[in-house]
C-alpha cells in the first residue's frame, strides 16, 4: 500500500495545497511505526497498532503543529488522517486504548462482509488512487515542462 499512501498524498497536496513535504511523511506515517514495531522488531503481533490511531494521530499532529506551525500541522494532520481512511479495508484500532481490537483475517464472515472486503481491497484501491494520481498529475508535469520551454 506504499505507492497507494504516497499517491494519495500526492492528491492532497495537489488539491488541498497542503504543503508536500509533512504531508507525504504523515501518509506513510502510520507503517512507518507499526510495520518497524511488528516486522523488525517483532514487539507487536500486527502492523497496525499504535501508529493507527486517532490518539496516535491527534498528540503527532499537535506536536508538528507547536514546533513547525500551523499548515505544517495542518499537512500533518491531513496526510496521516488520509492514511488511516485508507486503511479502512481491514481492522484499524482507531480508538485504541479505550477500545479492545482483535485482529483477525475476516472480521465480517457473512456474503456483504465479502462483498465490502472485496470493494476496499487494498490493492485495487492502490491501483485506482494510483491510476488517479497519474492521471490527475500528468497535467501538471506537462505544464511545467512547456513553461520551461517558452522561458
Amino acid at each position: 500500500m506504499l505507492y497507494g499512501h504516497l499517491a494519495t498524498s500526492a492528491l492532497l497536496h495537489r488539491y488541498t495545497h497542503a504543503s508536500a513535504t509533512p504531508v507525504m511523511i504523515a501518509g506513510i506515517f502510520p507503517d512507518i511505526i507499526d510495520k518497524t514495531l511488528c516486522y523488525v522488531l517483532h514487539l507487536t503481533s500486527s502492523g497496525r497498532m499504535f501508529g493507527h490511531t486517532l490518539l496516535v494521530l491527534s498528540v503527532s499532529t499537535l506536536i508538528v503543529w507547536l514546533v513547525w506551525g500551523k499548515k505544517v500541522g495542518w499537512s500533518w494532520g491531513l496526510g496521516y488522517f488520509a492514511h488511516l481512511v485508507c486503511d479502512m479495508g481491514g481492522t484499524v484500532p482507531w480508538l485504541w486504548p479505550f477500545v479492545s481490537y482483535t485482529f483477525s483475517p475476516d472480521m465480517l464472515p457473512n456474503i456483504f462482509g465479502k462483498i465490502w472486503l472485496a470493494l476496499v481491497n487494498p490493492k485495487l484501491i492502490e491501483v485506482v488512487i494510483s491510476i488517479w494520481a497519474i492521471t490527475g498529475l500528468t497535467p501538471f508535469i506537462f505544464r511545467s515542462h512547456k513553461m520551461k520551454e517558452q522561458n
